[in-house]
């Protein structure tokens, strides 16, 4: 074979591999990298991936509570190739506390992948061992106690209020930036309960250290099986949950959101999302398009409610 023909045999290969060669999506995760939300969406964007025909690249943009993300992701072009992998903060509850320039009709809820409530604790020594006790206690003594949450009018300062308002009780909120603060503050005696994550709370439980007494979920925790649900008080209604999701841009075509939808179900059924789900304490929880469309309305409009009945005024 001449040097022609070898020349024409690598074109040919060359353009081949053009041919085969996968698109690029992008999946933005509206936080710095590194944390609980990061993890997830890393992991699950991994088994999701094979199922896309794409390669897909995680890119972080913190900042704003999720909301810098979240505007990016309605600013893309709808085309199936940019999503964001979200939570309830900066969809339900953070236009009602700052000033986003997306609303609902901006971007399309593809897939919810997983849920789990908060979860209210207390050290060793507290006068309660169920959350029934813990709610007599706080009405007993109004304005007394404190309560550390994932900062002012956050998803944890709200799941806690909407639980409080149901029962007349007043406490006052401590707001930090998540568990890595609000724990140690539990534990040094400089707020009297924690409201945030199931895994730190959990291995807290475990050590004698602290007793959770409450779940703002409707149904029990296997977690924490101390922990009085929302169905046990008879308010499964005042639910609040901290899920993670996909969502795309509006107007992506039908076709490419049930792909990506069916992609990422698919990521969340695998055994490795599994054993994640588990050591993560939350559980695999699927709603699809429509189901989680309106889930998302329906907490939107309950969170807004809830901002505005306690004078929480956007930052």
């Amino acid at each position: 074979m001449n040097k022609y023909k070898l020349l024409g045999a690598a074109v040919l290969i060359a353009f081949a591999h053009v041919s085969v060669a996968k698109e690029v999506a992008k999946l933005i995760v509206p936080t710095a990298p590194g944390g609980g939300t990061d993890s997830l969406f890393r992991a699950i964007a991994r088994y999701a991936e094979p199922h896309l025909d794409a390669t897909l690249v995680v890119q972080n943009s913190g900042g704003a509570g999720g909301a810098i993300g979240v505007s990016q992701l309605t600013r893309a072009k709808p085309d199936g190739l940019t999503m964001a992998g979200v939570w309830m903060g900066p969809i339900t509850v953070a236009p009602h506390t700052i000033n986003t320039t997306y609303g609902l009709d901006d971007y399309i809820p593809v897939i919810q992948l997983d849920a789990a409530p908060y979860v209210l604790c207390v050290r060793a020594n507290f006068p309660a061992n169920n959350g029934k006790e813990l709610l007599e206690e706080l009405k007993s003594k109004p304005d007394t106690y404190t309560f550390g949450t994932d900062g002012v009018a956050g998803p944890g300062q709200l799941a806690a209020e909407r639980v409080f308002q149901s029962f007349g009780v007043k406490a006052r909120d401590i707001p930090y930036r998540g568990a890595g603060e609000t724990m140690p503050a539990l534990l040094g005696s400089v707020v009297d309960i924690y409201v945030g994550s199931i895994p730190p709370a959990a291995a807290m439980e475990k050590k004698g250290d602290i007793k959770c007494l409450l779940a703002t979920g409707a149904d029990p925790v296997k977690a924490l099986p101390r922990a009085t649900s929302l169905g046990e008080l008879g308010i499964p209604e005042k639910e609040t949950l901290l899920w993670h999701g996909i969502v795309v841009p509006a107007g992506t075509p039908d076709e490419a959101v049930d792909r990506i939808a069916d992609a990422f179900d698919k990521a969340a059924s695998s055994p490795e999302m599994a054993e994640f789900f588990e050591t993560a304490g939350v559980e695999k929880k699927i709603l699809r398009r429509k189901e989680f469309s309106e889930h998302i309305r329906k907490e939107y409009a309950e969170l807004g409610n809830l901002v505005q009945s306690l004078g929480l005024k956007k930052q």
